[in-house]
């Protein structure tokens, strides 16, 4: 017999209608003849509980008992998965061999082997590897399944991770509450993370820049210079390299001052003059954390309400697909499925006829890429071509981001947006004045999507610039200065925050080990598409953070959890090399064994120290 063992029903469903095996229900399972279908439910085993590995570690408070470091580690089977891992269980007892089909990434790895090595499956395993569950994308992983030994290291891997973040999250948030915190209980125990606790960090870190922010005057000029013709245009001052400061402002006022002096009986020449016309294509389909995003903006709502929202478009109503995405672009494969698609769209929603018909489902655009797919579990988020569905049963929330996920897939066979792009450069006084604007030719998908995208895909049209030619001869009709204040960074909203963790742009900024950088460039942040909304609602949980309209703030328990525990552990670079050594894993060059000595040889250390600090009582407790 051979089994596919899938991630999620909705896969067994998508595989198993390829292999015709749909007629074949099964509680449990599809079958027809020798090939079986059936599928888990994400992570179908979970790590055990301490006390699993001794009655000594049942006490949390017992920080004697510390480390905790499992020798043989232990999976359990929760209640409300049972029956189906019994189903599975009977299933491999039977099987020849086991094609793994689940998620095409490390977690989807996890999933399936550990199941196999739970169940002590010794048979043949092969893999099915695809990101993207259309017809045409099943048809060709099936037509290409691979020995299972080829992606074996990524199974290694999420081991290497799970183990590592339960070793962190068991033995220092239980070392940590006996060091520092004021007791035991709810409102007391501490909650450590690897990406929680560098996610509080951020925002601690934030939260200090604005409260020790000082802010300091600068200076700006704007000049308005008329042409032959007598057109007036305006331009902006662009600071010479030795006027500025290391924030890139100029401080000097008297030296602003002088320069207006100068050009008010001053002409000009023309040094630059450039009209081109440029086009912006349609904004991608969304990944999880862009739509989180923008709907965050758009709605205000939180990230985890943004994925249950997603979730149920895809899981309840089957409108859309799979939302725990990264990707923002589609296989190739789904070209051919572009017109069922856009069909199922106009009979959900009549008013969108017209809309449909200015859509071209031939046009070739950048959200076709295999590259960019396959380097993820699922594609972009879409609407699927199911068309027999009301959509008055969604409420507001859901139907706008319904909408939102519909519109940037029609989007995505519209026209790009057309404009001509003039810049005008001015040498005046031995200094550079530059104008610029945009003057919009061809609508294209803005027609559907207008200004509402926050992408940083808008144009700045400004006023339009006469035509100018080089060497053209100015003249100053007015040299305006303007006295600015520095302001120091915003407060981190969801949506910034689910940014900040995925690119950790600002935190670079104060990385000038340049090395570092680029191990912290290759990495995808703090966090998965997956995870990061459940680690800042645990965050807030926990009361380290609170919100305040809209924006959030580290509590006093948070800066003191930060200010207390040792700097490896909040700072992501420590994450940034975990992933680093994952990936290493992946590729065959570090074992399992290897990266978890270290982790377990890092453990306790910290514990040790935990323990001294814990019997010294040196300082306040955190409350």
């Amino acid at each position: 017999m051979r089994l596919f063992l899938c991630e999620k029903p909705s896969q067994a469903k998508d595989i198993g209608k390829v292999l015709g095996v749909l007629g074949g229900r099964h509680d449990g399972y599809f079958q027809n003849g020798d090939t079986v279908v059936t599928w888990a439910f994400g992570h179908i085993l979970t790590q055990a509980a301490p006390d699993a590995y001794g009655e000594q570690y049942a006490d949390y408070g017992n920080i004697s008992a510390l480390p905790i470091l499992p020798e043989v580690w232990q999976m359990q089977v929760p209640p409300k998965v049972s029956k189906q891992f019994k189903v599975i269980k009977g299933l491999l007892a039977k099987a020849d061999e086991v094609v793994i089909a689940t998620d095409a990434d490390r977690e989807g790895e996890v999933i399936a082997r550990e199941i196999l090595d739970y169940c002590g499956y010794r048979k043949k395993i092969s893999r099915f590897w695809t990101s993207g569950l259309d017809t045409q994308s099943v048809k060709k992983a099936l037509s290409s399944i691979m020995p299972g030994k080829d992606k074996e290291n990524l199974y290694q891997a999420g081991l290497a991770r799970s183990r590592a973040d339960w070793l962190v999250g068991m033995n220092l948030s239980r070392a940590y509450t006996a060091a520092y915190s004021a007791g035991y209980g709810r409102e007391r125990t501490l909650s450590i993370g690897r990406i929680q606790t560098p996610t509080l960090k951020l925002v601690v870190q934030r939260d200090k820049e604005i409260d020790t922010f000082v802010p300091y005057n600068y200076y700006t000029l704007s000049v308005d210079f008329d042409t032959a013709d007598k057109s007036v245009f305006t331009t902006l001052w662009q600071v010479p390299e030795n006027w500025r400061n290391t924030d890139g402002y100029c401080t000097n006022l008297e030296a602003v001052k002088v320069l207006v002096k100068q050009l008010e009986k001053s002409t000009g020449k023309v040094i630059t003059f450039n009209k081109e016309r440029k086009s912006t294509p349609p904004p991608l389909p969304y990944s999880l954390s862009a739509l989180q995003k923008e709907a965050g903006k758009k709605l205000g709502l939180s990230a985890s309400k943004v994925l249950k929202i997603a979730q149920t478009l895809y899981e309840k109503y089957k409108i859309t697909s799979y939302p725990r995405t990264p990707c923002r672009y589609l296989p190739k494969s789904q070209m051919s499925e572009v017109k069922d698609v856009l069909a199922a769209i106009q009979t959900i929603d009549k008013s969108m006829l017209s809309v449909i018909e200015k859509a071209d489902p031939e046009r070739q655009s950048r959200v076709w890429n295999d590259n960019q797919v396959n380097k993820h579990s699922h594609h972009a988020i879409i609407p699927t071509k199911v068309s027999n569905f009301d959509l008055t049963v969604l409420d507001k929330n859901e139907l706008t981001v319904y909408r939102m996920i519909r519109d940037r897939y029609i989007a995505q066979f519209y026209p790009d947006f057309e404009y001509d792009s003039t810049v005008v450069e001015v040498e005046a006084c031995s200094h550079l004045f530059k104008a610029s604007s945009q003057s919009p030719v061809i609508s294209g998908w803005k027609v559907l999507l207008g200004k509402d995208v926050f992408e940083g895909d808008q144009i700045d049209e400004g006023p339009a610039l006469p035509h100018l030619k080089v060497n053209d001869e100015v003249g100053t009709v007015s040299a305006n200065s303007e006295t600015k204040k520095t302001t120091p960074p915003p407060r981190f909203t969801e949506a910034s925050l689910l940014d900040e963790m995925q690119t950790l742009k600002d935190f670079l900024k104060n990385v000038e080990d340049e090395q570092i950088r680029k191990i912290l460039k290759s990495t995808e942040g703090l966090g998965t598409e997956a995870t990061r909304a459940a680690i800042i609602d645990r965050l807030f949980e926990m009361g380290y953070m609170e919100k305040k309209r809209g924006k959030i703030y580290a509590t006093e328990k948070g800066r003191n959890l930060i200010a207390r525990v040792p700097p490896m552990i909040a700072d992501p670079i420590t994450t940034a090399k975990w992933e680093l050594a994952l990936n290493g894993i992946e590729a065959g060059k570090l074992t399992l064994g290897e990266f978890m000595a270290y982790q377990q040889k890092v453990i306790t250390e910290l514990v040790e120290q935990a323990k001294k600090d814990a019997a010294g009582k040196a300082c306040p407790p955190i409350n």
